[in-house]
């Protein structure tokens, strides 16, 4: 779980850092082809055109001019700082319902087992309940041992980052 909130912290600061306030009030799309094949990306509000692909006329600021011959403008421009973090924000929603619990939904105890020796030498042994609770160790939405099949599946997107965990696999 630390993993997951620490790339998303990362993700969220990345596309922070664009613009003070992020992009949430606007959108990023791409103009028609330029001279010399060169396609701009514009930042503009969200009165224009809703497809990142095309986005007509002068208005907007200027972002970034690349080569339009492999698409690559089509990527950057779908996934605006805007969409980045409306993403991150999706995640932690899907994090926060899959954070570990009990499995009987009450806080759980660990029980081990006491040898005590009674004084006719005889020894007997015990079954106690600890004092202290036991770590949450089950998904409370999927009702599987955590981390579960949803957070092992939406950390694989960093599995070449180099802490990926070894749970995640």
């Amino acid at each position: 779980m630390e993993f997951i909130e620490a790339r998303l912290a990362e993700d969220e600061s990345i596309a922070s850092i664009i613009s003070a306030g992020g992009y949430a009030p606007q959108v990023w799309g791409v103009k028609p082809d330029q001279p010399g094949g060169w396609r701009e990306i514009r930042a503009s509000d969200r009165t224009g055109p809703t497809d990142p692909a095309q986005v007509h006329g002068e208005g907007g600021e200027l972002v970034a001019v690349v080569p339009g011959s492999r698409n690559q403008h089509i990527h950057i421009a779908h996934h605006d700082p805007a969409r980045v973090l409306r993403e991150v924000a999706a995640k932690r929603r899907r994090l926060e319902r899959h954070k570990p619990g009990y499995a009987s939904g009450q806080v759980e105890y660990g029980r081990h087992h006491e040898v005590y020796r009674r004084e006719d030498g005889k020894t007997i042994e015990v079954l106690v309940q600890d004092d202290e609770p036991r770590e949450p160790n089950w998904c409370r939405t999927c009702a599987e041992p955590a981390p579960c099949r949803e957070l092992r599946n939406d950390a694989s997107v960093w599995s070449d980052h180099p802490d990926f965990p070894e749970w995640a696999v």
